[in-house]
Order: structure tokens, then sequence, then C-alpha cells
């Protein structure tokens, strides 16, 4: 079934009277509606001139799994860049010197040698 959502507020009269306001899911409950009432809902009302429902679309589960996925990535890589800066400041305050695009893996790498030589020092 598809789902539907009110974009003006409506009493049902085909649905026992029952009030929908902007936002709710349509229908509620246990109600069925008939294609002709969905179309008189989705369609300019010719009293008052306004639709009252809208169709949402439907997003495959597939396509779902793929932006849940998209939005992890996008996370990691905001994360991997926040501690690549959080490193450089650090190896920048130690006055070790690194390419601009050094990744990761070779910073955590430069950082603890700095720190180790560092310690050497001490």
């Amino acid at each position: 079934m598809k789902t539907y959502k009110v974009v003006n507020g409506f009493t049902d009269t085909k649905d026992k009277n029952r009030r929908y306001k902007i936002g709710d899911a349509y229908p509620k409950g246990s109600y069925k509606p008939t294609d002709s009432r969905i179309k008189e809902l989705s369609s300019i009302h010719p009293k008052h001139k306004r639709i009252f429902i809208e169709e949402l679309e439907q997003v495959p589960v597939s396509k779902e799994k793929d932006v849940e996925a998209e939005q992890v990535s996008v996370s990691n890589e905001q994360d991997t860049e926040t501690e690549k800066e959080a490193i450089k400041k650090e190896l920048e305050s130690l006055g070790v010197s690194f390419h601009p695009n050094t990744g990761l893996e070779k910073l955590k790498s430069k950082l603890e040698d700095a720190k180790s030589e560092q310690e050497g020092k001490e």
C-alpha cells in the first residue's frame, strides 16, 4: 500500500470523522481508503480549493542501505580528516615537517617517531 502524508488538515468523513493534522500519515489505523477517496484527497478539492494528502516517495530498501552506507562513509572521512588535523597540529608543535598530502597512517608513524625521539632527549 502506498503511503501518504497530510499537507492540509481535514476531518475524514469516510473514516468516522477522524481528524488529520498536517504531517500525519494517511490513513490511520485499519481504515483502507478506496482509490477514488485517495484521488479525491490528493486532487484539488472543488469546494476547499486545496489538496489534503500527497504520496510519499517510497525508497527501495537497497537504496536506503546505500544512503546509510554513504552517510557512514562521509562520517568516517570526516573523522579521519579531524584526526589528521589534530596529528598535524601536534607534529607542528614538535617542529616536525610533513607533506600536506601525507596520509593518516604515515602521520601517526611520524608522530610516534617524534614522541620517541623527544623522550630520548629528556
